[in-house]
């Protein structure tokens, strides 16, 4: 990691290195071919250390937005960290998902992404909600391909986060990213 200078020797390090998938409580990595990669995920899962995503050479996508925070705040950069959700009050399959922005000596705002492979790049924007606007719009793409209602489309909610404590349960990390501000959407008390 010490030879890693630059945001894009960072992402072709993670995108070479780090693959997909979370540590369980009792140790096991689940990959996402696992037959019980979904199935066990919110039981099971641990938010892993930097150090431990560096080890594993895994990481869903709140592991690496850590293991990300780290490098960049270790490089004096400004980030920010988001997390975006459809917040039901109904069981539901819509994936939430975490990334890291961080500002450029240019002053632009770029929004790093590794575990969303489709989107997998620095993304480079003038201002911050132009960032949010495009990162809104893919995540829409996503939810329409899995036929979400246009009232449920409504309850998307966008939160701007800070560093959560380490080995954290998938409920303390979900509790963690909602109880921070908002940047789009609202949740219903």
């Amino acid at each position: 990691m010490k030879e890693i200078n630059t945001p894009e020797e960072l992402l072709s390090f993670m995108k070479e290195n780090i693959n997909y998938g979370y540590l369980g409580k009792e140790g096991k990595i689940y990959y996402k071919e696992d037959k019980d990669f979904d199935s066990k995920w919110y039981n099971e899962y641990i938010l892993e250390t930097p150090n431990q995503v560096l080890n594993n050479l895994c990481g869903n996508c709140f592991d690496q937005v850590e293991f990300e925070r780290e490098w960049f705040e270790k490089h004096n950069y400004e980030v920010k960290t988001i997390f975006e959700i459809v917040k039901l009050e109904y069981k539901n399959d819509y994936p939430t998902h975490s990334y890291l922005v961080y500002k450029d000596k240019n002053n632009k705002w770029n929004w790093f992404e590794n575990a969303d492979f489709i989107n997998r790049g620095i993304h480079t924007f003038n201002e911050f909600e132009e960032l949010i606007d495009y990162e809104y719009k893919k995540y829409l793409e996503i939810l329409k391909t899995l036929n979400i209602t246009e009232e449920e489309k409504s309850r998307i909610v966008m939160t701007e986060f800070g560093k959560p404590r380490e080995k954290i349960s998938a409920e303390e990390y979900l509790n963690h990213a909602l109880s921070s501000k908002i940047i789009r959407g609202k949740i219903d008390e």
